[in-house]
């Protein structure tokens, strides 16, 4: 037996040492997850307390020794199943805050159990009839297990299976934390309180608590959680900053690029994401998108344009990266914010339509006419091109708008530019109104005589136009003009 309580001891005291560490790396953790580190931490210092003691309770050799050290064991035990709670309902996302009401009734029966507890060697309302065990024991101290400790058994039960539930459910349909995250707190929390119904129902043999042993493997998972797995890196973080009701999307992903949350809004940008469960790999989520790609390549801040799909009238978005740091400074992730630019860029482009195009006839405008013209002859030159123009003045039509009003000119013209528009459609011809009923072909890369081969076209296609006017048929002619390029060329007065 003294073989089997040194070899316990030691266990439990390299448990409690392996506890500290874990203690410390949550507290480490406080200002990127705050709630959950903290509580995290309390919890774990109520395993530390619970551990000694009953590494200490089993080398007591006297009564009194055995009641004190079971005394300072229960303000672990009684506080390691409520701090737990806190613990599920901060980090799952339940808790925002701790409300004081709340954290006021989770601790009232614990707390009252703890009282009961420290009556050990005087009223022993917890222990009733408590004494030296007798027979083969790890632990002097032996008591008859009534009412008062299965009420204490159920209590914790309750605070733990409230854990269980919770922890299934987000590892069933994902949270707030990542999958392997929900796994570690789940398995690290219900070993332990199979250990405990073992004990409190009296099925251990030689009088051992098994829970404190049990807890070992516990804080194995929890070592393998925090130096592996990234637990309390940035999900409770994220669930800070990323608002439910935004309307722009937003993507959190973590420091080993694992998407950590998004909100509602992406479902609808990415709707993939929303079978996506959290956890995954970015890279491999977001692989169909080359922008997006590039975008978590680059160091935050970077921005892009991003288009989900290439379908007409697809959202347009301007997506930014930001990194995303804990209080001390720490990067631990980023995050992609998605601005539906839909109705900016439509504006841009109506804005671009209005500087470039003539009203009247939708054909491109003098201004636009002479900067293009200017660009394809510095090309012509440069490579020694072909290049033309048409200039195409129609007959007699200050006599139409005299006769048959303005409205039958405008007719008139815009049916001529459509005439233009479909006889002058190679490639790189651009159609615009010089001014008045003045109209313009630039023809790049075509020679003097397709030009007029073009323009004869044009002039007998528009010669048998025929406008409905007041009951009558207007006919419409017009005047051509074909010039290349010749050496003094420049601009399109020039040549």
């Amino acid at each position: 037996m003294d073989e089997l309580r040194f070899y316990a001891t030691s266990i439990l005291f390299f448990s409690c040492a392996a506890i500290i560490f874990v203690c410390a790396l949550a507290w480490n953790r406080k200002s990127t997850t705050g709630l959950p580190a903290v509580f995290l931490t309390l919890c774990g210092l109520g395993v530390a307390i619970y551990d000694f003691g009953y590494a200490m309770e089993i080398h007591a050799t006297t009564l009194a020794t055995s009641f004190f050290w079971v005394r300072f064991e229960h303000w672990g035990i009684q506080l390691i199943p409520p701090l737990w709670l806190m613990f599920t309902l901060s980090i799952m996302g339940k808790w925002k805050k701790a409300p004081p009401l709340q954290v006021t009734l989770l601790l009232f029966l614990p707390t009252v159990l703890l009282i009961c507890s420290q009556t050990l060697g005087s009223l022993n309302l917890l222990h009733p009839n408590a004494r030296l065990a007798t027979g083969e024991a790890l632990s002097l101290f032996e008591y008859d297990r009534g009412l008062p400790i299965y009420l204490s058994t159920a209590l914790q039960s309750v605070f733990l299976a409230v854990s269980f539930i919770l922890f299934t459910i987000g590892f069933v349909r994902g949270g707030p934390v990542p999958r392997i995250q929900t796994a570690l707190y789940w398995f690290g929390s219900n070993i332990p309180w199979v250990g405990s119904i073992i004990y409190n129902s009296g099925s251990a043999p030689y009088n051992i608590d098994v829970t404190p042993f049990l807890m070992s493997v516990s804080i194995a998972f929890f070592m393998i959680g925090f130096l592996k797995v990234g637990i309390l890196d940035i999900a409770p973080v994220a669930r800070t900053v990323v608002f439910e009701d935004m309307k722009d999307g937003v993507l959190v992903i973590d420091r080993r690029g694992r998407i950590t949350d998004f909100n509602p809004g992406m479902g609808s940008i990415l709707p993939s994401l929303v079978a996506t469960k959290l956890g995954a790999n970015a890279r491999e989520t977001l692989s169909p998108y080359d922008k997006l790609l590039d975008i978590l390549a680059r160091t935050p801040p970077a921005m892009i344009d991003f288009k989900s799909s290439d379908q007409p009238g697809a959202p347009f978005y301007h997506v930014a990266s930001a990194a995303l740091r804990d209080k001390s400074g720490k990067d631990i992730g980023m995050l992609l914010t998605f601005h539906d630019m839909s109705e900016m860029k439509d504006l841009q482009r109506r804005l671009e339509v209005m500087a470039t195009h003539d009203d009247l006839t939708g054909l491109y405008n003098r201004r636009y006419l002479n900067q293009y013209a200017a660009a394809a002859i510095e090309e012509a030159k440069a490579f020694g091109c072909e290049f033309s123009i048409i200039m195409v003045d129609l007959d007699h039509f200050k006599r139409v708008n005299d006769t048959f009003g303005h409205t039958t000119g405008d007719e008139a013209l815009k049916a001529v530019s459509e005439i233009l528009r479909q006889t002058m459609n190679g490639e790189d011809c651009v159609v615009g109104r010089f001014g008045g009923e003045e109209l313009l072909a630039i023809l790049p890369r075509t020679d003097a005589v397709a030009a007029r081969t073009i323009a004869e076209n044009a002039r007998t296609a528009i010669a048998g136009q025929r406008i409905p006017c007041e009951g009558v048929n207007l006919s419409i002619t017009a005047s051509f003009g074909v010039s290349s390029l010749t050496p003094v060329c420049d601009t399109l007065k020039s040549c």
